[in-house]
């Protein structure tokens, strides 16, 4: 047998079958070293009777919801004779389509993709060398904690939910400095990870906003995703987050009449409403593919029929509408007053298949950075924030990088408590709901395109969207 093994990944206790001598056996160099188990199963595999044979580890019930955390192929068992020019298999597959997917394995010499693992596995994998393996899929940016708005639901600056706070991390007001911006930019660009802002604050607040969009943009950072209440969205602020390279924005509106957007905003609904619609004829005469979403809360006294006015009168014009259940913090945890019976059938068959419940995938695909510099990892620390004193960060942007914060051992040590379910000391995972939100329907309604979760439904326009994403939105309003 040809060893192809540039890394040293091969665990030393494998003995290598004497009938496979004209095989190779190849190792990318993902510098992941392989469990023993894995390779064992390449070897089974080709004594029941595959020619060819690659190995890439999924994460049970999150690859059947098409949520797995993205892992690139691992190893490859196949005949010498495939072998040509002594090119290794992967960059040949890479030449071949210019990504290695099943359908491109199963086209190039009939590869067999083996996935599944055991525990033992999926421990060895999703925690202690995911953070090698895979890169966050976005980075949540809060720039600051401070809003112009009191909206009556916020957990972070609502006039009374302040007074339950157990922390004094609202109190003061805390800004993410520039220096710590420009390497947000930089180390996001160099990585190609998008950034949301907006996830506890009024990000237009912070007066580097515009300035850290561009360098974002400029830096490599593929997408930039704000979401604002819109108030502070006049012309010129609107003209420079377009040109700045803006890719797209949710603007929280949550009412159709004036007086309930008084009511849950305290503010002026015409003002948002008008610089929406400015927004959106700014972008299209600057012919910037932004895609544009409002939002809706359904907080209580809020009638159904308005929420169908507000869904109707913005696919008219916006490219989509995000309809949101209200959560409150109950019982140490989010909870949702109602959740959407849609996805009930789904999330049955989920929870039977895994048992109870399958790993939470947000710690694989994300990372909140605060202004401070700590790090958090989903949207239940973010909300508890306010309520949590005992709430651990996982790392301090001040003194490491992001990469030594995703690839360290606090979180490896989350994903692995999370493979195991062992959360009884997790005060944000042991009674949290929200990883439910991970089952997703998808459907078609009178030409729009829905995708609804326990906690969401998104409505948009697939032809919009398309447009937007080529470059080429001309939508009217």
């Amino acid at each position: 047998m040809i060893i192809k093994d540039s890394q040293k990944m091969l665990p030393s206790q494998i003995k290598f079958e004497g009938e496979m001598g004209n095989m190779i056996l190849e190792i990318p160099p993902h510098n992941i070293p392989l469990h023993p188990k894995s390779i064992e199963k390449l070897f089974a595999t080709i004594k029941s009777g595959e020619q060819a044979v690659a190995f890439r580890p999924f994460i049970p019930i999150a690859s059947d919801l098409g949520l797995c955390p993205h892992y690139p192929t691992l190893a490859y068992l196949y005949p010498q004779k495939l072998n040509h020019n002594d090119e290794d298999i992967e960059k040949q597959l890479l030449q071949k389509s210019g990504k290695i997917t099943q359908n491109t394995l199963d086209a190039f010499n009939q590869f067999t993709l083996i996935s599944q693992i055991d525990i033992e596995e999926q421990l060895h994998y999703f925690g202690d060398f995911y953070g090698i393996a895979a890169k966050p899929s976005y980075i949540r940016v809060a720039v600051s904690n401070t809003c112009n708005l009191k909206c009556v639901m916020c957990p972070y600056h609502s006039t009374s939910l302040k007074l339950t706070h157990t922390t004094d991390f609202f109190k003061s007001n805390k800004e993410m400095s520039w220096e710590m911006m420009e390497r947000l930019a930089r180390d996001c660009g160099e990585a190609k990870i998008m950034i949301i802002l907006g996830n506890i604050e009024e990000p237009m607040l912070h007066p580097n906003l515009i300035k850290f969009v561009e360098l974002c943009r400029q830096k490599g950072v593929p997408g930039v995703h704000l979401t604002t209440n819109g108030q502070l969205l006049n012309e010129n602020r609107a003209r420079s987050l377009l040109k700045a390279g803006l890719t797209s924005i949710d603007i929280s509106i949550d009412a159709a009449d004036p007086d309930t957007y008084l009511k849950i905003r305290g503010a002026d609904l015409k003002r948002v409403e008008t610089n929406v619609f400015n927004f959106l004829k700014l972008r299209d005469e600057l012919d910037v593919p932004c895609y544009v979403r409002t939002s809706f809360v359904r907080n209580q006294n809020v009638t159904l029929d308005e929420e169908e006015r507000f869904r109707e009168r913005w696919l008219a014009k916006a490219d989509g509408v995000f309809i949101n259940n209200v959560a409150q913090y109950k019982e140490n945890n989010t909870r949702l007053d109602k959740t959407n019976e849609t996805v009930q059938a789904s999330l049955k068959h989920y929870l039977k298949e895994a048992q109870g419940r399958w790993p939470c995938l947000f710690p694989f695909t994300e990372m909140a950075v605060l202004p401070d510099g700590r790090i958090y990892y989903c949207v239940e620390t973010l909300f508890r924030l306010g309520f949590d004193r005992t709430l651990e960060s996982l790392g301090d942007y001040n003194q490491q990088t992001l990469q030594e914060i995703w690839h360290g051992e606090l979180f490896k040590q989350l994903r692995r408590d999370l493979l195991l379910n062992q959360l009884e000391y997790r005060s944000a995972c042991k009674s949290c709901k929200l990883w439910m939100a991970q089952v997703l329907s998808r459907e078609s309604k009178n030409g729009l395109e829905v995708m609804t979760s326990t906690v969401t439904e998104i409505y948009h326009s697939g032809f919009r969207q398309q447009r937007t994403e080529n470059g080429e939105q001309k939508s009217s309003n």
